[in-house]
């Protein structure tokens, strides 16, 4: 299972993606509490408190965000599937 990070995020991840090999049964939480466990920096970006993804950060599964999708973080995953992990996006003129 490939996840992949973008932005300020890739620094904290150590790399552009990391590979999760996770035996079944694979959700989204599974897979991002997998690739956080021994990353405490990348937790705490992730993660507002154990188990719950922080409210700026947005995690899409095969370009879907787990936000829309019935069933969110619980989303069973194939290994063939790809998460995007996403930082919050600023930026702009506030005027």
């Amino acid at each position: 299972m490939r996840v992949n990070f973008y932005a300020t995020l890739r620094a904290v991840a150590g790399g552009k993606a990391i590979d999760a090999n996770i035996g079944a049964p694979i959700t989204v939480r599974t897979v991002l509490e997998s690739v956080t466990r021994d990353k405490p920096n990348l937790a705490a970006e992730i993660w507002k408190t154990p188990g719950e993804l922080n409210d700026l950060i947005h995690v899409f599964v095969n370009g879907r965000e787990t936000r829309y999708l019935p069933q969110g973080l619980d989303t069973p995953l194939d290994p063939h599937d790809t998460l995007d992990v996403f930082p919050p996006v600023g930026g702009g003129d506030a005027r």
